[in-house]
């Protein structure tokens, strides 16, 4: 690989990333040893050694030559040239057909040198200025035949009629791949904004004008439409309230009804109740107590006992009117003959009664007594009751109730006493004599 002894003469000290203008990145003066080994050339330069004669003679990357061959030839400079390709994008102005109006012109380029040889003799070194300029000379009679609002136009004609032309750069040794692009002036540019923003709200405002009556129009009829419907709605509302209340009324007057019906059912129920314990109380008696019993079983032996109670007071009261009509005080004879029958009657027929708990008997004067167990220790212990047997059970077996309890009415005299007991033998001696008493 080639290699120098001094430093260069010229240095760019440019890398692959820097922007160059000039590919020419070193130039130094050899001497007649001063070819060495020492400083290395970039692989992708190419070499380019000046004779004292004038002539050049080029190593394209990777060659370099030898010691021997740099010796014998005695260069007298080499120039380090950069091979690669490199953009430039740049702003001109191009003349119209109005002086007064120039095109704006974007220029992108790609240049890279072909011919190193070539380029060192040209002694360029500004290359983008080399090729813009180049392109301005070539594009300014084409441009002069447009105004400055065609630009599409110029652009069009002068890519087609430069890039079959003119190769940029090749009398230089470089090759370049180029575009552009053309606009009117900043003043042009401007003066058609405002002309389009102008046009842009005329038809902004006509277009409003022709569909502001639609939008109008679609606005009324939107609230047309919502009135329909809000109308509707009420009136479906109103219908379904009306069929609310009515169907209310319907069950206010069914309640009514069922309510009218019910308290007319329980006041015919009451009325039975009232005409089934009328007609019960008014029986009386042991007809009452049953009817009690049917509902409270358990009060068994107070109906028992109140109904011995009431049965020992009835008794009692028949025997006080028997006594007093049989002591003949209050009128004659034959004016108490038919009432001393009777009251004869009611004490048979109370002596024929066996009343559970009952017990009735005459003392040594002849008055006939009746008493409850209670009063059992007063009676006499050797005296007989008529119409009782001896030793006879205080239970209900064979009882018959008295007159006014309901269910056995009272024999008529001279009949027969009950299944249970026999008139006439078992009456005693004092019954008789106070019959025949009566009778006289």
């Amino acid at each position: 690989m080639s290699e120098f002894r001094r430093a260069p003469d010229w240095d760019q000290r440019a890398d692959r990333g820097t922007r160059l203008t000039d590919p020419v990145v070193t130039v130094r003066q050899l001497s007649r040893f001063g070819f060495s080994r020492r400083p290395l050339t970039r692989i992708d330069h190419a070499l380019v050694f000046s004779a004292a004669d004038g002539s050049y003679e080029t190593y394209l990357p990777p060659l370099r030559p030898t010691r021997a061959s740099a010796a014998a030839k005695r260069y007298t400079a080499v120039y380090e040239v950069d091979m690669g390709v490199h953009p430039v994008r740049e702003k001109i102005t191009l003349p119209s057909d109005d002086d007064a109006f120039e095109f704006a012109a974007v220029v992108e380029l790609s240049w890279q040198v072909v011919s190193p040889e070539r380029f060192v003799a040209s002694r360029h070194r500004d290359v983008p200025r080399l090729l813009v300029g180049e392109l301005e000379r070539a594009a300014r009679s084409v441009t002069r035949r447009y105004p400055a609002a065609r630009s599409a136009a110029a652009e069009e004609a002068l890519l087609r009629e430069i890039g079959a032309q003119v190769a940029l750069g090749a009398r230089a040794g470089l090759t370049a791949d180029w575009t552009v692009r053309l606009r009117g002036d900043q003043e042009v540019i401007d003066h058609v904004r405002r002309m389009r923003s102008i046009d842009h709200e005329a038809t902004e405002q006509i277009r409003t004008e022709l569909l502001g009556g639609e939008h109008d129009a679609a606005v009324d009829r939107r609230a047309r439409e919502q009135d329909t419907l809000q109308s509707g709605r009420a009136a479906e509302f109103e219908e379904q309230q009306h069929r609310l209340r009515l169907r209310q009324q319907q069950w206010q007057h069914t309640e009514e009804v069922d309510r009218a019906r019910a308290l007319l059912e329980l006041q015919q129920v009451n009325a039975e109740k009232i005409a089934f314990y009328e007609k019960y109380l008014e029986q009386g008696g042991v007809r009452a107590w049953a009817l009690h019993l049917s509902a409270h079983p358990e009060d068994t032996r107070l109906v028992a006992s109140s109904l011995r109670e009431d049965q020992l007071r009835v008794i009692r009261s028949q025997l006080e009117l028997a006594k007093e009509l049989l002591k003949g005080d209050s009128a004659e004879n034959h004016e108490l003959e038919a009432p001393k029958q009777h009251a004869f009657q009611a004490v048979i027929d109370v002596l024929d009664q066996h009343l559970p708990g009952v017990t009735a008997h005459s003392t040594a004067g002849g008055r006939l007594t009746v008493s409850m167990p209670q009063d059992a220790a007063e009676a006499a212990p050797d005296v007989k009751v008529p119409g009782m047997r001896s030793g006879a059970p205080t239970a209900f077996a064979g009882w018959q109730p008295p007159p006014g309890y309901g269910s056995t009415p009272l024999a008529p005299a001279g009949e027969k006493a009950g299944p249970t007991e026999k008139a006439g033998p078992e009456r005693t001696t004092d019954e008789k004599a106070d019959k025949e008493g009566a009778g006289a």
